[in-house]
């Protein structure tokens, strides 16, 4: 085959990304960025730039090389303007249905985050709660909460840290794509199968309502075959896991991503 008819079979990695900062991290920043959620923002640039000339060298198409975010940071905004530049890259946030409707309050682990914060704590400090990260993503999001609460660990920290609601519309109107990230963070493979299937289709409802894609990103990159033919039966028409989560298991659909982090 010659050079000008032969077809690529590059594969582009996607990536995953959390919090962003500027500089040296600060604040909660610090705390995400010693457990590898957060990236600087000029270092973040400069391999989405590489991203973006491999993808035009390869000649793929407009918006087809993915970049996610999840969780619905505010922070995916210092890239607006990057991305009306990169034509290659399409950005996609994955939201979880309270998100998507309206809900701006932080997550369990990200409260807690910002309760360490608040008291120039490290992560530690956990340990002498009696808890662990561990612990709190294989459990209900609501349980996790419970927790925190009897522990006196505030709630409402850092909650301007969240996208609202009109500024998610806007950027689906700018191009990016929505997605959904489940209807509890929670490590989601230990949960009741019928359970499952009704919060699956009430996160399918919500995405599709805010004009979003019948995508599902896993909670902490987690699944199994099991549950991915639940997403699928449900309507989630592509799917998403973290490789160093998931064990890169096969399942039609089924994107592994990467952490990108310093």
């Amino acid at each position: 085959m010659g050079c000008n008819t032969m077809i690529s079979s590059k594969q582009f990695e996607i990536p995953c990304l959390h919090r962003v900062h500027q500089g040296t991290p600060q604040g909660v920043h610090k705390i995400s960025h010693s457990i590898g959620m957060s990236i600087e923002l000029k270092e973040l640039i400069a391999r989405l730039e590489k991203l973006n000339r491999e993808a035009i060298i390869e000649g793929r198409e407009d918006r087809s090389i993915l970049v996610t975010f999840d969780d619905g940071w505010i922070d995916s905004l210092l890239l607006i303007d990057f991305f009306d530049r990169a034509k290659k890259l399409q950005p996609v946030l994955f939201l979880t249905h309270q998100q998507l409707t309206g809900d701006s309050r932080l997550l369990p682990l990200s409260r807690l985050y910002a309760w360490c914060d608040h008291w120039s704590l490290d992560l530690d400090c956990i340990k002498e709660l009696g808890i662990s990260r561990s612990v709190l993503k294989s459990i209900p999001e609501d349980l996790q909460h419970s927790i925190l609460d009897s522990l006196e660990i505030p709630g409402s920290y850092n909650s301007s840290q969240v996208l609202e609601l009109a500024t998610i519309t806007e950027l689906r109107d700018r191009g990016w794509i929505i997605g959904s990230h489940a209807h509890d963070h929670h490590d989601l493979r230990n949960t009741d199968l019928r359970e499952l299937e009704l919060g699956l289709e009430k996160a399918y409802d919500s995405t599709i309502k805010a004009g979003g894609l019948p995508w599902l990103a896993w909670p902490e990159g987690r699944c199994s075959q099991e549950i991915c033919e639940i997403a699928s039966k449900v309507g989630f028409e592509k799917q998403f896991s973290l490789n160093i989560e998931s064990g890169k298991i096969n399942f039609p659909g089924l994107e592994h991503r990467e952490i990108w982090s310093e």
